[in-house]
């Protein structure tokens, strides 16, 4: 697998976390994460399925945006694969989508569905393209023509309560809305139209983001310790939790680290070959 990841410059940099090239085949489950994705498709095709026996899917030829994502999604690129992935922040991709973000859950929605013609012709600029620096640059003026054309409103908000919820462990809903003098319903409305879920979905989403990343790069001694370190309130809960979003338990998650380093590499996919 050849991986380049690349961060934006500002104020890209604000809404994207990074758009990396990849070029390889996979198949897998891709597991939940906090944030969308925009991907370019440069050569052959990609399967989304059903579900985890990989019988019934769809084609994605060109170009897609993959909505927030809640439960595993099982994947396969084949042929000579070449992808441009952009990878959005927890309230980032609604500057360029201009949608509500809920519409794009659990979903994956070809992009001329979102940009009609452009997607088209920026797909066309990045396959006639030689070098990966010229791809990233071409993937870099096509966001920034989107996020001149948009004005995020609400924006000191909602960055103000990410990085709330990204920086206080045990930030409870009731601590979001006193802070921001806003009401649950509302809170729940704003984050469901930016970010794609509620506020204690997207909790759980970032604590199971944290709790992968860290069992891929060491293994716990125990996991009974991790779970009350990350929070859970006891392994039971830890291990519902995990099993919930991911369809593993996390022994067995910390047994594919241990076999696949790709996983090292990108947290959230588990190859199945």
């Amino acid at each position: 697998m050849i991986f380049h990841k690349y961060i934006p410059k500002f104020p890209l940099s604000k809404y994207v976390e990074s758009i990396i090239y990849v070029e390889g085949n996979n198949k897998g489950a891709g597991l939940p994460k906090t944030a969308m994705s925009l991907v370019f498709n440069l050569e052959d095709s990609f399967k989304l399925f059903e579900n985890e026996d990989f019988a019934e899917y769809t084609h994605y030829k060109k170009h897609w945006v993959a909505g927030l994502q809640t439960k595993p999604s099982y994947v396969e690129s084949f042929g000579k694969s070449r992808m441009i992935v952009v990878q959005f922040k927890t309230l980032g991709a609604y500057i360029f989508l201009g949608q509500p973000l809920h519409h794009f859950t659990d979903k994956y929605i070809t992009l001329d569905c979102v940009f009609s013609r452009e997607a088209e012709i920026t797909w066309e600029r990045l396959s006639e393209s030689k070098t990966i620096e010229d791809k990233i640059l071409i993937t870099e003026e096509f966001l920034f023509n989107k996020f001149l054309k948009f004005k995020l409103s609400n924006e000191k908000l909602l960055t103000g309560i990410e990085s709330t919820i990204g920086n206080q462990e045990k930030t409870s809903i009731n601590f979001i809305c006193k802070e921001f003098n806003i009401s649950r319903k509302h809170l729940n409305f704003l984050f469901k139209e930016y970010s794609g879920v509620s506020p204690k979905m997207l909790s759980s989403l970032k604590r199971l983001q944290k709790t992968l990343q860290i069992l891929s790069r060491s293994t716990p001694k125990k996991l009974t310790t991790f779970a009350y370190e990350a929070n859970y309130f006891d392994q039971a809960h830890f291990i519902n939790d995990f099993k919930k979003f991911t369809n593993l338990r996390p022994k067995e998650y910390v047994r594919s680290v241990e076999t696949k380093p790709s996983i090292k590499l990108i947290p959230h996919f588990l190859p199945f070959s």
